[in-house]
Parts: structure tokens; C-alpha cells; sequence
């Protein structure tokens, strides 16, 4: 009898075993491809916006600035959940890569929401006011936020990929 009792006990910590490492694929699925999507929105309202900006063709800033107001909510589902899975991966990790990778989120958090207001603002103002000065300053704010917060997730990428294995530090 304690025979059986101990072989059901080992077998169910063997079943949450395996769920616990199939529920781990997934998160670290979830967490890479929200790592891309983040990567591909951001690099991609980087590169149009500074050639918009280098171009002065006010029709192309125009559309520029409403294209990239109409993907931001992509980025407020994408961002969190690289967020969120990031932390539940982390789980209670006393690494100091995992410490850093937690910290640079919390900026890539900071500067997200910075972002996301000066999307709206640089919209507004290139639709309804001239490309004026105000505007410039706008703009360059947030192509250095932007270009900081894609630094940030792709440091925190190749830290994610050296905690993997993946790549040699």
C-alpha cells in the first residue's frame, strides 16, 4: 500500500514537472516573439520618421506620424507582454543579468508611455499646426527615446540569449 501511494505521489510531481516546463516553452515562446514584434515596430517608427524627417515633405511627415499613431496599440498589447512574460520567466532570480534585463525594462517601460504621448502630440501638431519648431523638438525627443528603448530590448535580448545558452558571452 505505501508502495502505491508513493509511486502516485512521484508520478504526479513528475506530471507537474512537465506541465511546468511546457508552460515555460510557452511563456519563453510568448516572450521571443513579442521581443521581435517589438523590435520590428520600433526600429520600423525609427527608420520612417528620421527619413521623413530628413525628407521635409510635409505630406510624407503627415503620413508618417498617422501610420505610426495607428500601430501604437500593437505596441501597449506587445510591450506589456514582453513585460510580463519577462517577469515570469525572471520569477524570483537573483542573477545579476536577470537584475539588469529587469531594470532596463523598467526604462523601456518609463520611455514607452513617453513615446506613446509624443505619438499623439507629433500626430496633433503635424495635422493641425504647421512642422514648426515645437515640433522639431518633439520629434527629436522621440527618435532618442525610441532609439533608446530599441538599444534597451535588444541588450536585453542578447542577455536573454546568453542566459539561454544560445550565445556565448
Amino acid at each position: 500500500m505505501d508502495k502505491q501511494v508513493l509511486l502516485k505521489e512521484e508520478l504526479i510531481e513528475d506530471e507537474m514537472q512537465i506541465a511546468t516546463r511546457m508552460k515555460r516553452k510557452g511563456l519563453v515562446r510568448v516572450h521571443l516573439i513579442a521581443t521581435v514584434l517589438a523590435v520590428l515596430v520600433i526600429s520600423t517608427f525609427f527608420i520612417t520618421s528620421l527619413v521623413a524627417e530628413l525628407g521635409g515633405d510635409p505630406l510624407f511627415i503627415k503620413s508618417v506620424k498617422r501610420r505610426i499613431l495607428y500601430f501604437v496599440p500593437l505596441l501597449v498589447f506587445v510591450m506589456p507582454a514582453l513585460g510580463i512574460t519577462g517577469n515570469k520567466l525572471a520569477r524570483n532570480s537573483t542573477s545579476p543579468q536577470v537584475l539588469k534585463k529587469q531594470r532596463r525594462m523598467k526604462w523601456v517601460g518609463i520611455n514607452g508611455l513617453m513615446l506613446v504621448m509624443l505619438a499623439v502630440f507629433l500626430y496633433y501638431r503635424s495635422h493641425y499646426h504647421d512642422i514648426d519648431l515645437v515640433f522639431l523638438l518633439a520629434q527629436l525627443a522621440e527618435l532618442v527615446l525610441g532609439f533608446i528603448n530599441l538599444l534597451l530590448i535588444v541588450l536585453n535580448a542578447r542577455s536573454g540569449l546568453q542566459l539561454s545558452g544560445r550565445l556565448k558571452s
